[in-house]
Parts: structure tokens; sequence; C-alpha cells
């Protein structure tokens, strides 16, 4: 996807029309309908402020695709509140629970990898395989 059609597909994600994302942004309908339709080409700030009303990078929208768009929903609406409260953090908390969240999801790769081979070995020893 390009930037046009990106800006586009957020947008529509959101439920906003170009006159709502607009006004937003402080630009007017038919500018926002040039840019979304590939016909010019947004400058460096307005593209910043596209993506801040729409809560994306400015990357994804030059560089996104459809696959990035997809939302990630979590059912358990006590680990949906941890998630929420994590923002409250200040930026080294937040890092540091970060840490921990990785050297366990790391640990269980681990041991997956492993209780994988170990049950190979056992089916080679058994002359399965």
């Amino acid at each position: 996807m390009g930037l046009a059609e990106n800006i586009r597909k957020v947008r529509k994600k959101r439920g906003w029309s170009q006159s709502e994302l607009g006004e937003i942004i402080g630009s007017h309908l038919s500018h926002i309908n040039r840019i979304e339709t590939g016909k010019h080409d947004p400058s460096l700030g307005v593209l910043k402020k596209i993506a801040n009303a729409l809560n994306v990078s400015i990357d994804f929208l030059v560089n996104g695709t459809e696959d990035d768009l997809k939302e990630v929903k979590i059912e358990d609406k006590n680990m949906a509140e941890r998630i929420k409260l994590l923002n409250t953090l200040d930026p080294e908390d937040r890092k540091v629970v970060i840490k921990v969240i990785d050297a366990m999801l790391t640990k269980k790769k681990i041991l997956r990898i492993v209780s994988g081979e170990n049950a190979s070995e056992q089916l080679e020893h058994q002359g399965v395989g």
C-alpha cells in the first residue's frame, strides 16, 4: 500500500470522513482528498499532523501494510487493564516490565525447543523416525 491508500484506509478504519480528518489537522477537505487520491504529496508537517491524528507513525503511513493495521484483541479483561496501566508508568519502569516479559517469553520458547528435542530423541531411541 502507498501513502495515499494508507491514509485513506486508516481514516476509514477510524470512521472519519475526509472532512473530519481535515478539521482535526486544520486542513480543508479538498486538501485531504488530493492527498488520499495521490494528486498531492503532503508536506512533512502535514504528514506529521495526519499521523498524530490517526494515531499511527509516519513510517506506517509511508511504508505500512494492511497486516500492520490488524488490531490485537486481548480478551482477558484483567490483562487488558494491566496493559492500559503500563502507559502510566515512568519510561524506565516500563522498560523494566518489558524486559521481564521478554525474558519470560524467551524462557518459554527455549523450553519448547528443548522439550521438542527431547521428544525427538526419545522417538529415535524407540526406533521411531
